[in-house]
């Protein structure tokens, strides 16, 4: 939760407070891009999403273009079906890959899989923003408690999990104006979380427990 918190609140100054006329676009959000340090504070990680503005330095952004839209290559998994037909970057899919991030924290799965299918024997590829739509829609309400990552057990808050995982399936909407712009995400996360502390410090449960991601 801390994570998510950090890294929603990191993308929200990206857009929103960095202090330059264009609308600011990250494009390179992905779990790999996250850099997580730890400190002896009461905050004892901090995460942050590097790899800002490598996409300029490395020629993969054309000359041609305004401050609204840019044109550059995306990461497979972490593209937006807008960006995959056009090429083009907005922050919409900045707002689609920061989903993708949120659903990969909670389930600990990466972002597409491949896996082999023993009845054809060929592969089959497995997406974690399906498999979260799957959870919501799952008979019996349980779905999502299955789903989040199990080495969690039972060790947070179910009704908090079910909003984050609403919550990143609504920034992964395939219509960009149906998802929210990061400013109403950063104040979701940071809501869920200080609900998790309250939970963690209802039952005595530690609120920096993590997991890590296999990079790719």
């Amino acid at each position: 939760m801390k994570v998510a918190t950090d890294l929603s609140h990191g993308l929200d100054y990206i857009h929103n407070f960095s202090g330059l006329n264009s609308n600011v676009i990250h494009n390179h959000i992905k779990s790999s891009s996250i850099i997580i340090t730890e400190h002896e504070s009461e905050q004892p990680i901090c995460a942050k999403f590097c790899h800002f503005g490598t996409a300029e330095l490395c020629g993969e952004v054309e000359e041609n273009r305004d401050g609204k839209v840019k044109k550059i290559e995306g990461t497979r998994g972490y593209m937006s079906p807008e960006f995959q037909v056009s090429g083009i970057a907005t922050q919409k899919c900045d707002v689609y890959a920061f989903g993708v991030v949120l659903l990969e924290l909670l389930s600990g799965k990466e972002a597409l899989r491949f896996v082999i299918d023993e009845g054809s024997g060929g592969y089959e590829r497995i997406s974690v923003i399906e498999n979260a739509s799957h959870a919501v829609a799952g008979p019996g309400g349980g779905g999502v408690r299955k789903w989040v990552d199990r080495r969690l057990k039972d060790s947070y808050p179910v009704e908090v999990a079910e909003k984050m995982v609403a919550l990143g399936l609504q920034c992964v909407d395939e219509n960009p104006e149906k998802r929210p712009d990061m400013g109403k995400v950063a104040g979701l996360v940071s809501r869920l979380y200080l609900e998790s502390k309250t939970w963690a410090e209802r039952i005595g449960l530690p609120t920096d427990f993590s997991v890590s991601l296999a990079p790719r």
